[in-house]
This record gives structure tokens, C-alpha cells and sequence, in this order.
């Protein structure tokens, strides 16, 4: 694989990272916001967090508000680094690439059965120019980064999803006044998509908020972790290319 195809793949992967990142960031917060008053009911202490949500003997409570914040903020971080070396990498791949200077040529010699040999064609090969080494170990340090950076946010989120939908499902279990038998639906059969959607509509908002209107919960946490997961990937693969790279590069 050649430089610009290298650069090419990059641009791409740079590309979805700064689409999932945000799609992550903006659905994340549409769901925080929605129920940032209605979970904070703590005394002395902010949960509002749909993240990590508590079930207690009378009212359901949100998490600790650092869960939301890392998941709804922290995917910025590498938005902006990846437009940076999107903008880069998509410059030289547009323009670059057309410049006279970026193609590579070489004489092919053959020979004739009389035994003569002639010159038959000059092949031409298009590149980008080439980069110093050190800025391929460089990218190859800070995607890796970005890499673990993108799974903790990831694992942090699915591990925050899975912690409310757990303790609503008790909360449910109180809501609908089921016992018995029908105790295994809630917690064997019942989706946490489902779960979130109960949250929707039976969760009554407390004496000094409100919601406005009702959004789709768990439509908007499961798209959110679907793109840092997708973002995890990307960076993943970024960092491939750069090593690989790096490792052909000269100096």
C-alpha cells in the first residue's frame, strides 16, 4: 500500500471518527437534558445523570453528573483533532495529488527477438509527497491514545446504561405492583430499550421540574453508544495505518 492510498484510508477514517464522535456528543446530551431536573433530587449533591441511575425506597435518582459530563463532552476532544488531520490528509489527497511533482516515473526497457533493445513506455504513478518519519510516529502515538481514549468513553457509557436500566427494572417492579411469576419478565425478558421506554412515560417528573414533552430514552443512548463504539473502531484503525506507515517510512 502506497502513501496516498494510506492518506486516502486515513481521511476516511478521520471522517467517521468526527461523525460518531459528535452523533455521541449530541444524542448524549439531548438525553441528559431532557432529564437533568426530573433525576436531580439529591441534597447537597448533583445526580443528575441519566447514566448510573439509583432506585430508592421512594424516588428514582439520577448518577453522579461526572459520567455525563466525560460521555457528552469528552468526545470533542478528538473531533477536533480528527478535523485537523482530515483537513490535512483530504487537502494533499485533492490537491497534492494533481501537481506534477507527485508522480513518480520510470522507464520500462524491453528487448526485441533480433536482439535490440528499446525504450516502450515511461510509467507514471501518482503519490502524495512523501512525510519525514517523525510525523508518522508522532500520529502513530496520539491516534493509539485516542484509541484507549475512545474505549474507556465507550465502556464507560454502555457500563452507565446498563447500571440504570438495571435499577429501573426494580423501580418497575414497584410501579406496576407485579411480584410473583411475573417477576422474571421484568428482569429476564424486558429489553433495556423497552425499559427505557417504561422510563418514558411512567417516571412522573418531581415537584419542582418538568420535562418537556418525551423524547425516546433509550433511542438516543443506544444511537450514542452505537457511535462511540463505531468511534473506538475508526481510531483503532487509524492507528493501524499510522504504525504501518511509520514502519515503511524512510527518514
Amino acid at each position: 500500500m502506497d502513501q496516498l492510498a494510506t492518506e486516502k484510508l486515513l481521511s476516511f477514517a478521520y471522517l467517521l471518527c468526527i461523525c460518531m464522535g459528535a452523533t455521541s456528543s449530541i444524542t448524549t446530551g439531548i438525553a441528559w437534558g431532557h432529564w437533568y431536573k426530573t433525576l436531580d433530587q439529591c441534597v447537597n449533591r448533583n445526580c443528575s445523570c441519566i447514566l448510573y441511575g439509583k432506585n430508592t425506597a421512594t424516588i428514582f435518582l439520577g448518577g453522579e453528573q461526572a459520567p455525563c459530563i466525560w460521555v457528552t463532552f469528552g468526545p470533542l476532544i478528538h473531533v477536533f483533532f480528527s478535523l485537523g488531520l482530515l483537513c490535512f490528509h483530504g487537502y494533499r489527497v485533492l490537491f497534492t495529488t494533481k501537481s506534477p511533482q507527485s508522480r513518480s516515473t520510470r522507464t520500462m526497457l524491453a528487448k526485441l527477438d533480433t536482439g535490440e533493445s528499446i525504450e516502450i513506455e515511461t510509467v507514471s504513478q501518482e503519490n502524495t509527497s512523501p512525510l519525514p518519519k517523525v510525523f508518522w510516529i508522532s500520529t502513530s502515538v496520539i491516534s493509539s491514545i485516542f484509541t484507549l481514549y475512545s474505549l474507556v468513553h465507550f465502556a464507560i457509557f454502555l457500563d452507565g446504561f446498563y447500571g440504570t436500566c438495571k435499577e429501573y427494572r426494580t423501580a418497575l417492579e414497584k410501579l406496576l405492583y407485579i411480584g410473583g411469576s411475573a417477576l422474571p419478565v421484568i428482569y429476564n425478558r424486558l429489553s433495556c430499550q423497552s425499559v427505557y421506554d417504561f422510563m418514558d412515560y411512567m417516571q412522573m417528573d418531581s415537584g419542582n421540574a418538568y420535562r418537556n414533552g418525551i423524547i425516546n430514552t433509550g433511542l438516543a443512548l443506544v444511537i450514542g453508544i452505537m457511535s462511540s463504539f463505531v468511534t473506538w473502531i475508526s481510531y483503532l484503525f487509524a492507528s493501524i495505518l499510522n504504525i504501518r506507515q511509520t514502519c515503511i517510512s524512510n527518514d
